[in-house]
């Protein structure tokens, strides 16, 4: 049975208005009391009525904004399409969400439609930032205000709430064990990131490169490219950088540029001679991998990392409950051609 409001002011000693504005963030409760307010509902595991707070929002309903940024390529388009399927389920809820995509990385459209969204009087906002002190900053002021989070890409120095998306290093250093299996311990590998600007793209090729210096002294890395996540620039990578080593084995791939990538090893007639590691299915990439140009791709769950950041601010906003974890991590979930 649901734990009530009744019965957490039984036990707290108080009265049921007082926890009401408490447990809904509305009025004033002295903070030891709203302490202990608080610690008795999550003891009895009280979960708040969502739809009934939104309810009594009817007069000025939850306003949630979603900013994005490189949705030119495929992944982010793939996510931004699940925004758009979440936000009609806030709306039929009661709950508005605002969405802004920009096409690129652009530091000053970020910091202006921060800017826009705070000035429309939304109650949280969700964003995969730009790496910037600025943006940090921005965050921080907003989080006094409101709760942030940071999704797919992240500012752990910021006050955001939390951050949803995987644990890059971590799978950055998945792909390196996988890439040692595929070579059988030996052979040249080309790194590949996207903007080098990315945090996640760093994060990725940090964990990859760690792994390799600690574990596999076999592998030889090439020096660093950026594709700046286009697709011409990675293929173009592919081919200056196979025809000054012959013996390249291996490509690792932490950004996009997948079908570029596929397109020169397909070109050059190096498929299953050179070996890829990539990220992110979706239609291209799942072919790439069913033609044996892919050997194995990372997914990061659009749909989670969609829809978990705007359930954590709507649920934040209306109950002030906290996400579990600072840092919210989506699968690393590893695909191949049969998997698919």
């Amino acid at each position: 049975m649901a734990v009530t409001q009744a019965q957490i002011a039984k036990m707290a000693g108080v009265s049921r208005g007082t926890v009401d504005r408490t447990l809904n963030n509305r009025g004033r409760v002295k903070p030891e009391v709203a302490d202990r307010i608080r610690r008795i509902a999550n003891e009895m595991g009280y979960r708040p009525n969502r739809a009934g707070s939104l309810l009594q929002r009817a007069n000025r309903p939850v306003r949630l904004g979603v900013i994005m940024q490189s949705v030119e390529t495929p992944f982010m388009a793939l996510m931004l399409d699940e925004i758009h399927k979440a936000a009609i389920h806030m709306q039929e809820m009661g709950a508005e969400v605002l969405v802004r995509a920009n096409e690129f990385v652009d530091l000053d459209r970020q910091l202006a439609v921060l800017d826009e969204l705070e000035a429309k009087g939304v109650d949280g906002i969700a964003l995969t930032p730009v790496e910037d002190v600025r943006i940090c900053e921005r965050i921080n002021e907003l989080a006094k205000k409101m709760p942030v989070v940071t999704f797919n890409t992240d500012l752990p120095d910021s006050r955001r709430l939390c951050y949803v998306g995987q644990e890059n290093f971590l799978s950055g250093r998945a792909c390196a064990g996988l890439m040692n299996m595929l070579l059988g311990g030996s052979g040249k590998v080309l790194m590949i990131a996207g903007h080098r600007s990315s945090q996640s793209h760093r994060r990725r090729i940090d964990g990859f490169r760690s792994e390799v210096i600690s574990a596999y002294p076999g592998l030889s890395l090439l020096p660093l490219e950026s594709s700046n996540d286009s697709r011409q620039k990675a293929y173009e990578i592919v081919k200056e950088v196979w025809q000054h080593n012959p013996d390249l084995r291996g490509i690792f791939l932490a950004a996009n540029g997948q079908i570029g990538v596929c397109d020169a090893v397909r070109e050059l007639g190096l498929k299953g001679k050179v070996h890829v590691i990539c990220y992110d299915l979706f239609p291209d990439t799942a072919e790439g991998l069913r033609s044996g140009l892919i050997d194995l791709l990372i997914d990061q769950d659009a749909h989670a990392q969609a829809v978990q950041p705007l359930e954590i601010l709507l649920e934040n906003v209306l109950t002030g409950a906290r996400p579990p974890e600072e840092y919210m991590l989506t699968r690393i979930d590893i695909r191949n051609q049969y998997n698919i």
